[in-house]
Formats: C-alpha cells, sequence, structure tokens
C-alpha cells in the first residue's frame, strides 16, 4: 500500500507541471527548414514567430515572419490564432501577405495553417501548409522547420 501511495505521489508530481505547461504557447522561436511546393522547387527557409497579446488562457495571436529563398526572395507575413492543445501540440491558422521579389516584386494575400510541435522545451518542430493567391495562380506549399523557442 505504501509503495501504491509513493508511485501515486510520483505520477501526480510529474503530471501536475504538465498541466501549467498545457497552456503556454511559445511566445517567440526562430530556425530554419525546408519548403516543398506542388508549382515550385524545393527551398530553403528562415522561420520565426512573435506572441502578439494572449486571447485567452489557451490562445494567442501571432505573427510569423519567414523567408523563403529559392531564385528569388520571398517574404511571408502572416497573422495566426494559436491554441494550446496540449502540453507540446499548437494548431494555428491565419492569414496575410506574400512579397515576391520575383521580378514583378507583387504583394499577394495568403492564408495559413499549420502545428507548432515543442520537442523539446527550447525546441519546437513547425509543420505549415499555406495558399497563396497569385495574379491568374494559386501556389499551395508545406513547410517544415526546426525552431528554438525563447
Amino acid at each position: 500500500m505504501m509503495k501504491f501511495a509513493v508511485l501515486s505521489a510520483v505520477a501526480v508530481g510529474a503530471i501536475a507541471p504538465t498541466a501549467v505547461q498545457a497552456q503556454q504557447v511559445p511566445p517567440y522561436y526562430v530556425g530554419a527548414g525546408i519548403r516543398a511546393g506542388f508549382n515550385d522547387s524545393t527551398s530553403f527557409v528562415i522561420d520565426s514567430k512573435a506572441q502578439i497579446v494572449e486571447l485567452g488562457a489557451r490562445t494567442t495571436l501571432s505573427v510569423r515572419p519567414s523567408l523563403v529563398f529559392d531564385n528569388s526572395t520571398e517574404l511571408r507575413l502572416p497573422v495566426s490564432v494559436d491554441y494550446a492543445l496540449d502540453q507540446a501540440l499548437y494548431p494555428y491558422a491565419g492569414a496575410g501577405v506574400a512579397y515576391n521579389a520575383d521580378g514583378r516584386s507583387g504583394v499577394d494575400p495568403m492564408i495559413t495553417a499549420g502545428l507548432d510541435w515543442g520537442i523539446t522545451r527550447r525546441v519546437v518542430l513547425d509543420l505549415n501548409g499555406s495558399v497563396l493567391f497569385k495574379p491568374g495562380d494559386t501556389d499551395t506549399e508545406i513547410t517544415a522547420t526546426v525552431n528554438y523557442a525563447f
């Protein structure tokens, strides 16, 4: 009976900090990874996130700037609503603009959705899908980045 009580206390102690962390979306990160597009070649990406404001105990509003390096450089600037699903999973969705320095220097609207996955306290994997609405074309892509959270 004493062993059961000790094991129960250890289990509760291990779970209690997790419950507190479940409400904390990582506020800031920066990292790098790749982009694979359905109409584009695989490219290098610099990714980041900065929390703007808390909307509730488990929800925040963030800006997610990123740079895509292909034949030209593209700057992405979406704003997202982030939700703490559990201690390590943070789905998000949002919209913004993409600036394409590809000769036409166009600013295109975009929608985005993804999942921040807290691998460790400081390492976040960001899996993202975006749709860019270019004149006469729609560009769909997926990015995966490894980020340092601070």
